[in-house]
């Protein structure tokens, strides 16, 4: 499958809860708070379509799939945005600048988790920022603890997807690791993902294949 990063796992798309957050002042010697923020790097509102082709850089090979928001679903208690494709469903939101997504089902290899949530992007922190998040896979009695460490490595650029510039660009390097005897072992960067403001996901680099935006229509 030429995007098997692009939902499962490892590349965290999505994310919503549109409505601006309110900034608060800080007080005397506090640390300063990141700005507020509107949450429009995912501005998935129902009926929204993203069509998608992934093109893979040894053979060529051409893929396209699109991605459609079909609505809301509560989750422990939480409201996420579903999306769903051809190929897997996920379920996203944000809150005060932090986009989660969660993916239920996953399997790669011969590894299975139940569901993963994990942090994809930050919208209000500078670059060079990192956090990382874990998740637990299983094969049979196996079980691997894998890291993934998200990098802001640009912000509010422009960027050139096909015929279109996107504006207030961030990209989001992921790379990860697994832990062998307690010990974390690199498994390289997986992908690096290119969010639009006012749009979300335009681009996935990975070292085998990308995904861009075709078009899009926000309703």
């Amino acid at each position: 499958m030429p995007h098997k990063y692009f939902w499962p796992l490892v590349v965290i798309t999505g994310g919503l809860i549109l409505g601006a957050c309110k900034k608060e002042k800080s007080r005397e010697g506090d640390p300063p708070l990141p700005p507020a923020s509107n949450c429009g790097y995912a501005p998935y509102t129902d009926g929204s379509v993203y069509n998608y082709e992934n093109v893979n850089a040894q053979t060529l090979d051409t893929t396209r799939f699109t991605v459609t928001v079909t609505g809301d679903s509560v989750i422990n208690g939480i409201s996420y945005k579903k999306l769903a494709s051809d190929t897997a469903t996920t379920y996203n939101r944000c809150d005060n600048g932090s986009y989660y997504q969660m993916v239920k089902g996953i399997s790669y290899e011969d590894y299975t988790a139940d569901s993963v949530i994990s942090v994809y992007l930050k919208d209000n922190v500078p670059v060079g920022s990192s956090w990382t998040d874990t998740v637990t896979v299983r094969d049979g009695a196996d079980e691997q603890t894998v890291i993934l460490t998200y990098s802001i490595t640009q912000k509010d650029i422009t960027k050139r997807v096909y015929d279109l510039d996107y504006t207030g660009v961030i990209a989001i390097k992921l790379d990860a690791s697994v832990k062998i005897l307690g010990t974390p072992v690199s498994l390289g960067t997986l992908v690096t993902n290119y969010y639009a403001a006012d749009v979300g996901l335009i681009q996935a680099d990975q070292a085998q294949d990308t995904t861009r935006l075709r078009s899009y229509n926000i309703q």
